[in-house]
């Protein structure tokens, strides 16, 4: 890696691990999600309804990459899976270890970001698993080569993270070919998505959340050795249903989140 991508890489990982320091007490507060149903993200559908994963075992073990809360770690442990989970943010691995004491789980916790995991643990896994958190890291192609060495053979890798639509920016009238009006969206590039650059009341730079077309997750998963099984692009639950990630502002979107989707979810194995 060059002197330069080196640093910003760095940098990208010390503002990531700040952000979600300062961001853990109030996240936990506004934000409910549930340890009865695996989830993929935000107001869309968890894994009741879409049925993307292989059937678990007791006694299989799982690693989460960027845990939070750890609320999918929980849920694997409650069938019985030896879990790890993992988190760049010691603020979020509190609430993570404070949760997995209230369901009566035992879940190996790691301090880590995911450019660095593979120096923390050993072995190989049945399941490695990542909800919404490489959209904040510089190389995820690197990061997607590492974890194939780390999955037992037939081993399924779950990642979800931010679709490259949902960092376009809405317009509040666009006229479709029926003449209606409604909302629409306008992105100066697919094959480029904007940055989501998020700032302080300062104006200064927390964090950088970065989306990629498609084509480019696919081509970084093959590339690792892995066998692309499942591509999820699902919409928000109707209105009234609880989705297993919520909040009060993800759930009043506007109807915003059925017309685009926030989320696209590979399911991958090593064959």
């Amino acid at each position: 890696m060059r002197a330069t991508s080196w640093r910003r890489s760095v940098r990208m990982t010390s503002l990531q691990r700040d952000y979600w320091n300062s961001l853990a007490q109030t996240y936990h507060r506004i934000t409910r999600i549930s340890t009865t149903d695996f989830h993929y993200g935000p107001q869309i559908p968890g894994e009741r309804n879409l049925r993307l994963l292989p059937k678990f075992a007791r006694g299989q073990t799982a690693l989460e990459l960027g845990c939070g809360g750890a609320e999918n770690s929980i849920f694997l442990a409650r069938k019985g899976m030896e879990c790890i989970a993992m988190d760049i943010s010691r603020k979020q691995l509190d609430h993570a270890e404070r949760k997995a004491r209230r369901h009566n789980v035992q879940i190996r916790f790691i301090e880590s970001s995911l450019e660095t995991f593979h120096k923390h643990i050993k072995g190989r896994f049945d399941f490695i698993h990542s909800s919404h958190a490489f959209e904040f890291v510089e190389h995820p192609e690197k990061i997607l080569r590492r974890i194939a060495g780390f999955l037992k053979p037939r081993g399924t890798l779950m990642l979800s993270t931010v679709h490259p639509l949902f960092n376009g920016t809405w317009v509040d009238e666009m006229q479709d070919a029926d003449g209606e009006t409604r909302p629409g969206l306008f992105l100066p590039s697919y094959f480029t998505p904007p940055d989501d650059i998020r700032y302080d009341k300062a104006g200064k730079m927390q964090v950088v959340s970065r989306a990629y077309p498609v084509a480019s997750w696919f081509r970084w998963l093959t590339d690792a050795g892995l066998t692309v099984t499942h591509l999820a692009e699902p919409p928000a639950v109707p209105f009234r249903q609880t989705p297993p990630y919520t909040s009060n502002d993800w759930a009043q979107h506007g109807g915003h989140l059925h017309a685009i989707p926030t989320t696209i979810i590979f399911v991958a194995t090593l064959v």
